[in-house]
């Protein structure tokens, strides 16, 4: 099973290179600076600069699927307390170090707003909200600290519902399962629409339970998959029909940017909208081996995956520090993006990982 991940691993670093592309191309490139973080593209630049924070959704649907396949696949009991204490050292580490990286720019910002006084309280206010993994909840006043970590809020809330949601939808098959997907996508996606004119786009965005449908989603995708190599164990899936999958889905998420502005709203795709076009992705590059997802499980791409979290957190903050430089030119921009890759393949190896396994093995010493 963890082969089979591999080339799901080398795409969260194409994801994550996405999500960096969309934060800074308007910064280094004055062709984009014209063009918002959020509005209605117009133009060919436009629709290319605020296509991609729909990554976050195909984030969130691998992290369902991959997450089934680790502790649910072989019909196990979740050790809840293990559980969460595996999720809490690889997330929690390099979150909380870049929480206290960024927050005196932070501190800095509100004291010339507000004063010492205000300023430090507010500081602290937020800091200890981003702690608790709880800025997306409010925010307007909280989701003030390296604003990628928005998505980490939504993990949390997965992981919550993770162990009574996943005993949940791992007992359905055949149409029981397509039944409750699509009940799942579809009802996921009224909401959302629904929500838009009652809240605005923004809080739509980042509010976690409006994302837990393309989350549930992932988890079904595994179920299905699990079912499929149990009941057809000697007719392997071919290269032909994965081919055939993923050229649809590669089409119809081509297709889907130039659709952004038939939408008349900002961020059309960026709570699940495209789940059907990402689960198409997953199960093509996970069910047979072909050519390219052989080449996704080449050694070097899959240690680019497995810095793609680090690379998705170091990446605001580096370009804070260049604006602050200001090296925010056309010029700098390579060395802006191998300076963000670099850092973050150093993170995984020489912090995230040293620092996962000592939290892990503190938790098993102190679980009974």
């Amino acid at each position: 099973m963890r082969r089979k991940t591999f080339p799901l691993t080398s795409v969260r670093f194409f994801l994550a290179c996405f999500v960096l592309f969309h934060h800074s191309v308007r910064p280094f490139f004055p062709v984009f600076s014209a063009r918002g973080d959020h509005g209605v593209p117009e133009d060919f630049l436009g629709i290319v600069s605020l296509a991609f924070p729909a990554s976050a959704s195909f984030f969130f649907l691998l992290s369902g699927y991959v997450l089934s396949l680790v502790y649910l696949r072989n019909g196990q009991v979740i050790e809840i307390r293990r559980f969460f204490a595996a999720r809490f050292a690889r997330l929690y580490p390099l979150y909380f170090v870049m929480l206290i990286l960024t927050t005196p720019e932070l501190l800095a910002t509100q004291v010339q707003r507000h004063g010492m006084r205000i300023g430090s309280i507010n500081t602290a206010e937020i800091f200890a909200a981003n702690v608790a993994m709880l800025p997306v909840w409010y925010p307007s006043r909280l989701l003030q600290i390296d604003l990628p970590s928005w998505s980490l809020c939504g993990e949390v809330f997965f992981y919550a519902c993770f162990p009574l949601l996943g005993a949940l939808l791992w007992r359905l098959r055949g149409t029981w399962l397509w039944m409750t997907a699509l009940t799942l996508y579809v009802t996921g996606q009224v909401l959302v629409w629904k929500m838009r004119t009652q809240i605005g786009f923004e809080l739509v965005m980042v509010l976690p339970p409006l994302h837990l449908s393309t989350f549930a989603l992932g988890m079904l995708l595994a179920r299905w998959q699990t079912l499929q190599q149990e009941q057809d164990r000697k007719r392997q899936i071919r290269v032909w029909q994965a081919s055939a999958v993923l050229v649809v889905s590669a089409g119809a998420a081509v297709l889907s940017v130039f659709m952004v502005p038939f939408f008349r709203v900002p961020a059309p795709y960026n709570d699940g909208l495209l789940a059907p076009v990402f689960a198409g992705f997953i199960w093509a590059l996970s069910a047979t081996s072909m050519p390219l997802s052989r080449w996704l499980s080449a050694r070097w791409l899959v240690a680019l995956g497995n810095s793609s979290y680090a690379l998705y957190l170091i990446h605001m903050p580096i370009l804070s520090l260049f604006q602050h430089l200001h090296w925010v030119t056309v010029s700098f921009y390579p060395v802006f993006v191998a300076l963000c890759v670099g850092l973050s393949l150093l993170s995984f190896h020489y912090f995230e990982t040293p620092a996962r396994y000592w939290l892990v093995e503190r938790f098993h010493a102190w679980l009974p």
